[in-house]
């Protein structure tokens, strides 16, 4: 593999999602093999602790990595790392995973959805969705009104618990690009586009998230600002990812990242609700309500609909900043 080569596959690769689009993959070629690690200044340390996102994150950048050498005929074999908390390969980064090259290959089909997959916040258009041909089954779907009713209520609840916490506020507002010169604006994080807010809503939220936090709360204008109901209730399914409890979160954002690029298949586009897995009385609610395998763990929930149009290009670190 030259390094022009390398380099086009780490484009395509950088597509993949991450929370709040925050990017902790990280690349290496090294002969026959691509290193991936995860960068710990691109974790939630607030939000994700135990830097489980961030592992789901960089799984879903390994299984892009997987695709886009798939659509260019290239076999490949991964092997995860995460377990063995390695930070001495790459220097400074914990090691994810390992991509070792094989032999010339069939392209996976997944692979042409790649490149077709986008976020949506919401809220959807209107009317059923086709399910045929759905495939996965780590994902039970929510399809009835009161269910996604219930949900939503749940994640509004468990948002506002969250952002209770000035640590988490402080770490939400540092990764929010919603002033209009912010400097990292094209590179990481959401800007108004992606969370699709008009002017004078993402300066209410800016203010209410910071300094005017203690009145905006006082008078409830906290839970306007940041309600997302109106956008869940609008999803025509909402998938609740679970895996193996003894999967590493990179095995199971592979297995991610082919969920969302299936629902692309499908037509449909998608937003995490992440503070619904993060936060863990509303984990433990999810998983006791709809009945979940004991052995099995809640991993992420995901909205999904039809959007009326596809948004601009999401923000994406430049190939220097992802090839180490």
């Amino acid at each position: 593999m030259q390094t022009e080569q390398f380099r086009q596959i780490v484009e395509e690769a950088r597509s993949a999602p991450s929370p709040l689009n925050t990017q902790p993959a990280r690349w290496r070629r090294k002969g026959d093999a691509i290193l991936i690690g995860c960068d710990p200044e691109a974790v939630l340390k607030v939000s994700d602790p135990n830097a489980v996102a961030a592992g789901l994150a960089c799984g879903m950048a390994a299984e892009a990595t997987i695709l886009a050498l798939s659509s260019r005929r290239m076999g490949a074999v991964f092997t995860d790392q995460w377990a063995q908390d390695d930070r001495d390969t790459l220097p400074g980064l914990r090691m994810a995973g390992r991509i070792t090259l094989e032999a010339q290959t069939d392209t996976d089909p997944l692979a042409k959805q790649l490149p077709l997959r986008f976020g949506h916040r919401g809220p959807y258009e209107p009317g059923p969705v086709d399910l045929y041909g759905w495939t996965r089954r780590d994902a039970l779907l929510i399809t009835d009104a009161s269910r996604r009713d219930w949900l939503a209520d749940l994640y509004d609840q468990a948002m506002m618990t969250h952002l209770r916490r000035p640590e988490v506020r402080h770490e939400l507002l540092s990764w929010l690009r919603i002033r209009p010169r912010h400097p990292r604006k094209r590179y990481d994080g959401l800007d108004r586009a992606a969370l699709q807010l008009e002017p004078r809503a993402a300066f209410k939220a800016r203010m209410a998230l910071g300094p005017l936090w203690r009145p905006a709360e006082m008078f409830g204008a906290v839970g306007k600002v940041t309600s997302e109901a109106e956008q869940i209730r609008s999803s025509a399914v909402i998938a609740l990812f679970h895996r193996p409890a003894t999967d590493s979160p990179v095995t199971a954002g592979r297995a991610l990242l082919r969920l969302l690029l299936e629902a692309t298949k499908l037509g449909l586009a998608a937003w995490p609700m992440g503070v619904l897995t993060a936060d863990d009385a509303a984990r433990d609610e999810i998983a006791r309500t709809v009945g979940l395998d004991p052995e099995r763990r809640l991993l992420q929930v995901v909205r999904l609909g039809r959007a009326k149009s596809r948004p601009g290009r999401m923000a994406r670190r430049p190939l220097e900043e992802l090839i180490v």
